[in-house]
């Protein structure tokens, strides 16, 4: 999935993944790692849950090559190598499973109630998916491809322009820093971003996807990793592109201030759009509506999950949590 690829690194480190149902202080847990991690002056990487951006999918730390991560639905990860490498962290355990058993016919119908409303949401973002498609693979028939990509050679060239020691075996890794929620849309590429960004200017329609790749092909071609940021909305997107060995962001966005700019815009012909602008306002018409109707059925979904939590946290041994916890900031010393 997205998630373990996002979040779970290979080679040497190691992986703690936690299960439990809502309300078995998942987030809390990883909150409590995170905060010792930080006032021991550990590199920490917090990775936010899209459906409820105060609540934590995964704690991240590079320098100690630890990541603590929810393994519960909707992104289930296991453990690769189970015991001699990663660990399971079993917040179920702590659950007074016989008092819960009388509520089984609530939790049960909340649970329901909880999956129709995810699906909703879903369905919407899956049709502002395919509105967004159609918008792009029109301004692709309309494009200069030439210039297109006589401009990304020269992006490629800007970004190389900086040396670095080159890396035995660059790879590339997909990260996720935006996202729908029930807030809203939201962007989280500004926090730890690397000191020299690179802005790319698309037309609102436009997918900058095939330029990122190229970029992201040569820069690994020329011996550095890279991390591929996803699109929320289009599976398969990229909205951005950071070169961590050469402290390089290269954004679609508008968040941060840049240093140099692309202007992928200039590729469509003057007038090359005026028989298409009916058909492109309607369907950013259809896309921000159904991405209104998405972050209100996640809203919705986040209401529903609270509910569920009502029914756990009461018959939660707190105690035994926090000796869990305990344990697991004992495994981080070493």
């Amino acid at each position: 999935s997205v998630f373990d690829k996002s979040y779970l690194p290979d080679g040497e480190w190691r992986a703690f993944i936690i299960k439990g149902g809502p309300g078995t202080g998942k987030s809390s847990f990883m909150k409590r790692l995170a905060a010792y991690a930080e006032s021991a002056g550990i590199k920490t990487v917090l990775c936010p849950c899209s459906s409820d951006p105060d609540s934590l999918d995964a704690v991240i730390l590079p320098d100690k090559k630890r990541v603590i991560m929810d393994g519960t639905a909707p992104h289930i990860v296991d453990p690769e190598i189970p015991g001699a490498r990663d660990s399971i962290i079993n917040l179920g355990e702590c659950l007074n499973e016989p008092a819960m058993r009388p509520r089984l016919p609530h939790i049960r119908a909340c649970m329901g109630d909880h999956a129709a409303c995810s699906r909703r949401a879903r369905a919407c973002l899956a049709a502002a998916a395919a509105l967004a498609k159609a918008n792009a693979a029109t301004l692709l028939a309309a494009t200069d491809q030439a210039r297109l990509w006589a401009m990304t050679q020269a992006l490629v060239q800007a970004v190389l322009s900086r040396d670095a020691p080159k890396e035995a075996a660059p790879a590339v890794r997909p990260v996720i820093t935006d996202a729908l929620t029930p807030k809203g849309e939201i962007s989280l590429i500004g926090e730890n971003a690397p000191p020299r960004v690179i802005r790319l200017l698309f037309h609102w329609s436009m997918d900058g996807t095939p330029v990122l790749r190229r970029l992201s092909a040569a820069v690994q071609a020329a011996g550095y990793s890279v991390e591929e940021h996803l699109c929320p909305l289009v599976p398969g997107r990229l909205l951005h592109l950071t070169i961590p060995a050469l402290a390089t962001l290269v954004t679609t966005g508008e968040q941060l201030s840049a240093e140099q700019s692309f202007d992928f815009a200039a590729c469509l012909p003057q007038g090359a759009l005026l028989r298409h602008e009916c058909a492109l306002e309607q369907g950013r018409a259809g896309i921000q509506l159904h991405l209104h109707r998405a972050s209100a059925a996640l809203a919705q979904a986040k209401q529903l999950h609270d509910e569920l939590e009502s029914f756990y946290v009461p018959n939660m041994d707190f105690e035994k949590w926090q000796t869990m916890l305990d344990k697991t900031l004992e495994s981080l010393k070493t």
